[in-house]
């Protein structure tokens, strides 16, 4: 009798303490998945800012001269380097936006 108390209380604390080390697993994982999504989110929160500037900035008197100044500057700008920021700019709100629609 005292061999079945005792067989049993081992796989009772073996059976809790593997169960606790699941859902350390599981908290880890789900740690790690969220920060993943914040550090995504964040490429979101500049490109916003980059896109609205020149739109909050001409209500703006004394930022609306360099505004229009830097529309002129970008003429200067090689096509590669435009091509690569509107590249970007859509991986990050078309393709994502996409994938997470379709999900």
């Amino acid at each position: 009798m005292n061999a079945l108390l005792v067989s049993s209380a081992i796989s009772w604390v073996t059976g809790f303490f593997e169960n606790k080390r699941e859902i350390g697993k599981a908290v880890s994982a789900a740690k790690i998945e969220n920060a993943n999504k914040h550090i995504e989110g964040l490429g979101d929160e500049f490109l916003i800012i980059i896109w609205s500037y020149p739109f909050i900035s001409m209500f703006i008197p004394y930022l609306r001269p360099h505004t229009v100044q830097a529309f002129a500057e970008l003429k200067n700008l090689p096509e590669w380097y435009i091509a690569g920021f509107m590249s970007i700019t859509l991986a990050v709100f078309g393709i994502n936006k996409f994938i997470k629609f379709k999900a």
